[in-house]
Formats: structure tokens, C-alpha cells, sequence
């Protein structure tokens, strides 16, 4: 089966997987480079991962099974329009 070097996590670095503090009540939120969004177990607030970045749907064709959630269409690349 292909896994997408991007996600697969034998490829990751130790940085891939960091902490950020919640904007609501300071609690801890550990994020993993491919999670779009958290919910802060301390206050429920969802927070967004600041270092997602997901410019690899611009190109790829298995991007939509990939992300599952959402459609290439729906996502908006920082920087640029969204892929056709």
C-alpha cells in the first residue's frame, strides 16, 4: 500500500511533533505536524496548528483520500488560491 512520505511518520523529524500554547488559557497543546486543528483539553477552545503545511494537495492526486475530511477544493493554501 502507498503512504505518502509527507505523512507517513518513519519520515518525520522530532520537530514534527511540537507544543503550542492555547491563545484561550495557556495550557499545553501538543500537535502533530499533520493535525489541522486541536480542542484544548484545559477550556475546549479549538485551536488551529500554526506549522500545518499542507502544499502538497496542490499537486497531489491521491490529496482528497489523503486528507479525507475535506475536498482540495475547500482548502485554502496560505499564500495562494485554492487548487482547480
Amino acid at each position: 500500500m502507498f503512504r505518502c512520505p509527507g505523512q507517513d511518520q518513519r519520515f518525520w523529524k522530532p520537530e514534527d511533533i511540537f507544543e503550542v500554547q492555547c491563545p484561550g488559557c495557556g495550557g499545553s497543546i501538543e500537535f502533530f505536524k499533520d493535525e489541522p486543528k486541536l480542542k484544548c483539553r484545559k477550556c475546549g477552545r479549538i485551536v488551529l496548528n500554526p506549522k500545518i503545511n499542507l502544499g502538497c494537495i496542490k499537486w497531489c492526486k491521491y490529496a482528497e483520500q489523503c486528507l479525507g475530511i475535506m475536498k482540495k477544493s475547500d482548502i485554502k493554501i496560505h499564500g495562494s488560491k485554492s487548487p482547480k
